[in-house]
């Protein structure tokens, strides 16, 4: 089988063959599953479990089905993990019987790097039991060099040797500001001085590469004005939060309040609606912007209130279906293999670089048979020009700049003339 690999594959498994734990970041599409399908029989493991989101459980055993693992596998969602006692008890008394032979994968493994979440403890305890461990993402590592730690702890304490508040004092830099009548407050920021020790403790177990896309991809633009009422609304959310700019006063719920208001406006949704055609599948940020946008119940909907055990069954209907797909970024961005379908259409964006990079691989992925299509729904008004720059720029909304935000909406023209 190692002979039908990609040379990019062919070349973490060689990697990773001579290890007992690796970090997979490779970009969504580019077949990290199979990859893992190698590694684990090329060990003398008798089980492997696989964490993965619920949202992407199925599509995952589908894989590892179509890849023929050979040995005994179970695959349990994070959800699962942290939510039932009863399972994950089961768990650890089937992996405490093979007596180490158990190969332990942590898929899109951005879900373990918070080590205050039950899901978090719950892993890593049971990663003890485990001789062969690999973490599996497709969001660069270079995104936020903070979520590494936990995810190399996952995989061995013993990579990076340090405990957490080594790891900040270490690679990161206290910034501390006080204003007026306030606490103190306290965030840590890459330094650049010791970044190239963090690059060379990790290097050795971490495999990073592109994905090699054959089709063409097109991107269009299609800007959509705003109504009156949520313009009205916009300008005095806008200039509330340059007031709290003026006065250091905490200004990022302005920002989500605007991004609220333009991407769940009525006339918007309506408008972008009648764009919508055959199979699409549509990312939005808001669940009211999916209400409004399916105002005429004739679109495919998946959102966080979905019941799990329908969303697989939307999903079919959609694949054989010729209408679009209704998706929210929290349900529909991670790990889905989509590429039945090869148009996506973004009618609102999210601050969050990586749920954007994630959904845009639903379908640009090792296997598309087809060109592909990314449709955009921007807008008139600022706000929509800054989270694009931001996600150029591949940040969050944290990461946002004072200066940064006011430089946007102070030269923001706020005519009802369209953007060129």
């Amino acid at each position: 089988m190692i002979d039908t690999l990609t040379k990019k594959q062919e070349n973490a498994y060689r990697k990773f063959k001579k290890l007992k734990v690796g970090a997979l970041f490779m970009e969504q599409g580019s077949g990290k599953t199979r990859v893992a399908v190698e590694l684990i029989e090329s060990t003398d493991s008798e089980l492997a479990v696989f964490f993965c989101p619920f949202s992407t459980k199925n599509n995952l055993i589908e894989e590892l089905e179509k890849w023929d693992l050979k040995i005994e596998f179970i695959v349990i969602a994070y959800e699962t993990l942290s939510s039932s006692n009863k399972t994950y008890l089961e768990l650890k008394e089937k992996i405490e019987k093979t007596k180490g032979k158990l190969f332990m994968i942590a898929d899109e493994s951005i879900f373990i790097k918070n080590d205050k979440t039950k899901r978090f403890s719950r892993v890593v305890h049971l990663a003890q039991y485990s001789e062969y461990r690999l973490i599996m993402n497709g969001t660069p590592i270079t995104k936020n060099e903070w979520d590494i730690y936990n995810q190399m702890y996952f995989l061995s304490p013993k990579i990076i040797n340090m405990s957490d508040q080594e790891f900040l004092n270490t690679f990161f830099t206290k910034v501390e500001y006080k204003k007026k009548f306030q606490k103190p407050h306290v965030f840590y920021k890459l330094s650049q001085v010791n970044i190239d020790v963090l690059y060379k403790l990790i290097e050795p177990y971490i495999f990073r590469s592109y994905l090699d896309f054959d089709k063409e991809v097109k991107t269009e633009y299609e800007m959509i004005e705003s109504s009156m009422d949520a313009f009205e609304d916009y300008i005095c959310i806008k200039e509330e939060l340059l007031e709290s700019i003026r006065e250091e006063e905490p200004f990022l719920h302005h920002l989500v309040s605007m991004q609220k208001v333009v991407f769940t406006d009525k006339e918007r949704c309506k408008n972008i609606r009648k764009q919508l055609y055959g199979q699409t599948i549509v990312y939005c940020a808001f669940l009211e912007e999916v209400e409004k946008i399916n105002y005429k119940n004739d679109c495919y909907v998946i959102t966080g209130d979905t019941k799990k055990e329908d969303r697989q069954i939307i999903l079919e209907k959609f694949e054989k279906g010729d209408k679009p797909l209704l998706m929210t970024y929290g349900v529909g961005a991670f790990g889905l293999n989509l590429q039945f379908c090869n148009q996506i259409a973004f009618s609102s964006l999210t601050f969050d670089y990586g749920k954007i990079d994630q959904a845009q691989a639903r379908i640009k992925r090792l296997g598309q048979e087809r060109d592909i299509k990314y449709t955009y729904f921007t807008s008139d008004l600022g706000i929509y020009d800054l989270i694009e720059n931001n996600l150029t720029n591949k940040k969050g909304l944290s990461d946002l700049l004072i200066e940064e935000v006011k430089e946007v909406f102070e030269n923001e023209k706020v005519s009802r003339k369209k953007r060129a």
